[in-house]
């Protein structure tokens, strides 16, 4: 008699706390999204502000090729800011505009760790182009990196390098 409500027991603990887990997941695939969401609207929305809002910033060095993203900037926020709309200011002078994109997929390396796959749609001296951006949740802020556009430093969170 034992042995059965022992089991259902356990069988009840189990998927009770394996759906606790997914609802976490789905919560911070969630929070993760809107951050996406505002960051790439943003830009199409030329709201530069709140899409620099949004961004987790480093300092970058191109020079390096493994950098350590976790030191941050030691620009200060005006700096990072001022900064920041410079790059926007080149990418404007490149004729190259964000005018569309689809977060198309969730990614899981570990059961925890996640990143998204964008589809963006960018408009360059009126030739449209489209490019594969990863997303990725770093202390709150948005990481990007591309797979091929060659502009996506001018836009995202790298810091304290040469503007062309």
């Amino acid at each position: 008699m034992k042995n059965p409500f022992l089991l259902m027991l356990i069988a009840t603990l189990t998927i009770t706390l394996s759906g606790c887990n997914f609802i976490e997941k789905q919560m911070e695939e969630q929070k993760s999204e809107k951050i996406i969401e505002a960051y790439y609207q943003s830009i199409i929305d030329e709201n530069y502000e709140k899409a620099f809002q949004q961004l987790y910033l480093y300092d970058y060095d191109p020079e390096k090729t493994n950098q350590n993203k976790s030191n941050g900037t030691n620009l200060s926020k005006e700096e990072a800011k001022e900064f920041y709309l410079k790059k926007i200011e080149f990418l404007k002078n490149q004729n190259y505009k964000l005018t569309d994109f689809e977060i198309e997929e969730v990614e899981y390396a570990d059961g925890h760790t996640f990143w998204h796959h964008i589809k963006l749609e960018v408009e360059q001296n009126g030739k449209k182009i489209e490019w594969s951006e990863v997303a990725d949740i770093y202390e709150e802020k948005l990481l990007v990196s591309s797979k091929g556009d060659p502009y996506v430093k001018y836009r995202d969170g790298k810091m304290n390098f040469e503007i062309e």
